[in-house]
């Protein structure tokens, strides 16, 4: 949210020394940013723009995915459409696809399609389609609702294919799906972008207007797969709770999903995760972590949720709070010894759930939340 677009040079005094800081600014609201681990270039995804940066943060490509005509309604193709105007295309959606080097970008327009771009240069589009319809939209025309997503396998006659698993609210123009697990080619009656797995327990029907969620980050860790995201408690009541849910990644079927909440700071006042990110703790935190009897055993090695989240009433007020993943995964197996969801491997029988099971499950007295390690922001 900056007022110009430029690359610019800047130096900061810390002390006696000059410490050179490089900035890249952008004209347009920056949703995401994601980073090519085998070249360490940047992509940002920004309303109406995609740029790729180096390393160092200068620009070497730059590709305008909008303002293009649209319509809230509009189901692609165009020609279509009536009553288009002009609308900024905000890109919800950024992730790197090494294996073919390509960006996956998935933006607002024609409720939520996606393309792919070369990962050298943005500015060459590799695949665009919009006449695939309502079984392509991957993102969402509602600014309000964000999305996650992270790069998976799927496994199907013998053929192991590459997708993404995608989290995503509900709004009044999307699908009720809140997971999806999208393929990224053509395969028999499938095309790219297609949700290929039909998955009952994570969708939101008939509880969108009470359950209302706002993802905010996926990620993948030792065959699981993960999303972090708040809810509303129902719909008398706005009050928003932080879960992360867990699936197994080699799970076709979802029927491994379980949740957890989590909760942060004295009576669970900061109730709303804004951003996170999972790392490693360094030795001192590792050691204070340790202290606190809270988590067993932290070591620089184990991998810790950090998560910003706010009161709902004071955006302004944020706090972080820390979970090791070793005590998220202990608490998730205590919920799954209570109830009917396998592991890793399906047993011979298997319950068809249904939502209102699922619910039922996650919001009973078995689900018991994590407590954080509380750092606040002052």
């Amino acid at each position: 949210q900056t007022p110009t677009s430029l690359h610019k040079d800047s130096v900061t005094q810390r002390g006696s020394g000059k410490i050179p800081t490089v900035e890249f600014i952008s004209e347009t609201l920056i949703n995401n940013v994601v980073q090519d681990p085998q070249t360490g270039r940047i992509y940002l995804g920004a309303v109406n723009n995609i740029f790729q940066l180096s390393p160092s943060l200068q620009k070497e490509a730059r590709t305008e995915t909008g303002p293009k005509k649209d319509a809230k309604t509009c189901t692609p193709p165009a020609s279509g459409c009536q009553d288009t105007v002009l609308m900024p295309n905000s890109n919800k959606l950024l992730l790197v696809h090494p294996s073919n080097g390509s960006l996956i970008v998935c933006g607002s327009r024609y409720r939520g399609i996606c393309s792919l771009l070369n990962l050298s240069n943005v500015e060459q589009e590799l695949y665009y389609n919009d006449n695939k319809g309502q079984r392509t939209y991957v993102a969402s025309i509602e600014d309000n609702v964000n999305v996650v997503s992270v790069m998976s396998n799927y496994t199907k006659n013998g053929r192991t294919f590459k997708v993404f698993l995608v989290g995503k609210g509900y709004g009044s123009l999307d699908s009720t799906k809140l997971i999806s697990t999208r393929i990224l080619e053509d395969y028999q009656d499938w095309v790219v972008f297609e949700n290929i797995i039909e998955a009952s327990a994570v969708q939101t029907a008939p509880f969108v207007l009470k359950y209302l969620h706002d993802f905010q980050h996926a990620f993948k860790e030792d065959g699981f797969v993960y999303f972090l995201f708040s809810r509303t408690l129902d719909g008398t009541d706005n009050k928003n709770l932080t879960f992360v849910s867990r699936l197994c990644e080699n799970d076709q079927h979802y029927y491994s999903y379980t949740e957890l909440q989590l909760t942060c700071g004295i009576k669970n006042r900061y109730n709303k995760v804004q951003a996170a990110y999972v790392a490693f703790p360094g030795k001192e935190l590792a050691r204070v972590m340790s202290q606190s009897g809270n988590y067993g055993t932290v070591t620089s090695f184990t991998k810790v949720l950090f998560m910003v989240a706010h009161p709902d009433d004071d955006e302004s007020d944020s706090a972080l709070c820390m979970y090791p993943l070793n005590s998220i995964n202990q608490q998730l197996m205590d919920i799954i010894s209570h109830i009917d969801v396998y592991l890793c491997t399906p047993p011979q029988w298997i319950l068809n759930h249904t939502i209102k099971m699922w619910l039922k499950c996650r919001l009973s007295s078995l689900i018991k939340g994590l407590h954080s390690f509380l750092v606040l922001f002052v």
